[in-house]
């Protein structure tokens, strides 16, 4: 969710309808709507998630402020918030004027709070919302607290003290603000779930709090049919796939400098680099744009097609590219649970990924993947020239993926045992409010 004014407006869910009494109504706040338009982690997890739900005859609401209205989608109930103050509130439009010239903060998060508030007293009136379901982001959950009429489910899916870091500098003023903001929401949320074992044990540890009320419960993704899986025998050879950011936290300069590595025992292998450049700044200060890092450590790779560049491209390249490579890698110095791993897996690519974050417990070592040391440039090398030379392992490794993710991780499996904690979050809240 980024910082801007909210301006869009309102739209009514689906028409109202009877519950039984064992169907869940969760609502699940989103930076954005529908996946086909944005690339965000978060609203894969909700799409995945509300399929799940679905099935299993509960009810997924969307709460977003930037819906892109002209995208087809198979999506449940969506409802566009609104944060514009109404035409009569003459005093409280003023008001933030002022304000955001010398507090842009603030009015960021009372317009966010006047849109979602607006959001559940819309669907409380409609078809009903049992709970609402949002990330640790920014601390917003903690200005919601208090303000709704539900328990509020904080999902981790990433604190800035574990991502920001490889962002920006830890010692900056917004770097410090945002991890002590969301610190406090994590420390006062009623409920929360995590996508890694590993997010919620560091966060635990970094904040020094308990967090008795939390689980983990991992991101789900639709099982891919057989038929549409990756296929030995029609990818290309040798050709090696990267999919994220040229920047520092997705490790984009790794890939570069484990595959000149390769070359030199590989020299028919390929990379395809499919992402956005964002820049990476290395150990001594210097900020280098994907090209000429390109150029500097491989020249004439681009040249020759050694190196191929697509740049940022819709999710239908993704997995053409998925399907394409012989490999597909994960370099990530870290990474609570990457979708770029699951719908690798999902697809039954061969895949190699650093031991970073979650990572090790979407893919296991030597049976449905293979693991490098996270921001070893050498390890990665050598996984790769492993698979490389060994394709016969590397369809073993593709299959075992597909069908572990398929049976972990699908959005039936998942929403079961999401389902499961919402039940006992409505209990405990009953319960406090008794």
């Amino acid at each position: 969710m980024q910082e801007r004014p909210f301006n869009y407006r309102s739209t009514a869910p689906v028409s109202p309808q009877k519950r039984n009494s064992d169907e869940l109504s969760v609502g699940y706040f989103t930076p954005g709507w529908p996946t086909e338009t944005f690339a965000n982690g978060i609203i894969t997890y909700v799409a995945a998630i509300s399929k799940g739900m679905r099935e299993l005859g509960h009810q997924p609401h969307v709460l977003t402020y930037h819906l892109e209205h002209s995208a087809t989608s198979d999506s449940p109930n969506v409802l566009e918030l609104s944060s514009r103050r109404r035409p009569s509130d003459i005093i409280g439009r003023l008001s933030d004027t002022v304000v955001a010239r010398i507090d842009r903060e603030r009015v960021f998060r009372d317009c966010f709070v006047r849109g979602v508030c607006r959001g559940i007293e819309t669907l409380t009136a409609g078809p009903g919302l049992d709970l609402l379901e949002i990330e640790e982001s920014f601390g917003l959950a903690e200005v919601l607290r208090n303000r709704l009429p539900i328990p509020i489910v904080m999902r981790l899916h990433g604190p800035w003290f574990l991502n920001g870091r490889e962002v920006e500098a830890s010692q900056q003023d917004n770097f410090l603000r945002r991890v002590r903001d969301e610190g406090t929401a994590i420390a006062n949320a009623f409920s929360i779930t995590a996508d890694s074992q590993d997010v919620l044990e560091q966060t635990r540890e970094y904040y020094k709090l308990p967090l008795e009320q939390a689980v983990v419960i991992p991101c789900p993704i639709a099982p891919t049919p057989p038929e549409q899986r990756w296929q030995a025998q029609s990818c290309e050879p040798n050709v090696i796939g990267f999919i994220g950011r040229f920047d520092r936290h997705k490790g984009g300069d790794l890939i570069i400098d484990a595959f000149a590595q390769v070359l030199q025992d590989c020299p028919n292998t390929r990379l395809v680099f499919l992402g956005p450049d964002r820049g990476y700044t290395d150990a001594a200060g210097r900020t280098w744009q994907l090209e000429e890092y390109v150029r500097d450590r491989l020249p004439g790779a681009l040249e020759t097609g050694t190196v191929e560049l697509l740049g940022q491209q819709p999710p239908s390249a993704l997995t053409a590219l998925r399907r394409r490579a012989q490999i597909t890698v994960v370099a990530s110095r870290y990474d609570n649970f990457p979708y770029t791993a699951l719908e690798a897996l999902s697809l039954g690519c061969p895949i190699v990924a650093a031991r970073a974050g979650g990572i090790p417990e979407i893919i296991t070592d030597e049976v449905t993947g293979l693991l490098f040391q996270t921001g070893d440039v050498d390890d990665l090398a050598v996984q790769l020239r492993h698979l490389l030379k060994d394709p016969e392992l590397a369809a073993k490794l593709g299959h075992q993926a597909a069908e572990s993710c398929a049976a972990r991780f699908s959005p039936v499996v998942v929403a079961q045992q999401s389902i499961d904690f919402y039940k006992e979050t409505l209990a405990r809240w009953s319960h406090s409010k008794g």
